[in-house]
C-alpha cells in the first residue's frame, strides 16, 4: 500500500516546491513605537512596530520597488467599449 502512495507523495512534493519558493513580497521599513528605532524587514516584527515605507527590493531598504507599468499594447477592455446607460 505504501509503495503505491510513494509516487503520489513525491509528485505532490515536487509540485509544491515552486509555490513554497516564491518571494514574500519585498522589504518594508518599520519603526518602533517604543524606541523610535527603524529596521528593514520582510515581515512585521511585533505589534509595537509600525510600517513606515516600502516595498523595497533590497534588505537595506534603499532601492524602491517600482510597480509594473500598465501595458499599452493590449486591446481595450470590453467594459470600456460597452455603451453607457443614459441618465
Amino acid at each position: 500500500m505504501t509503495s503505491k502512495l510513494l509516487p503520489l507523495a513525491l509528485a505532490l512534493l515536487f509540485a509544491a516546491g515552486p509555490v513554497l519558493a516564491q518571494p514574500s513580497g519585498g522589504f518594508h521599513l518599520y519603526r518602533s513605537t517604543v524606541s523610535g528605532k527603524q529596521v528593514c524587514s520582510q515581515n512585521p516584527i511585533s505589534p509595537d512596530w509600525v510600517k513606515q515605507g516600502g516595498p523595497y527590493k533590497d534588505q537595506d531598504c534603499k532601492v524602491e520597488e517600482k510597480p509594473a507599468p500598465a501595458r499599452t499594447d493590449l486591446p481595450a477592455s470590453p467594459l470600456d467599449l460597452a455603451p453607457k446607460p443614459q441618465r
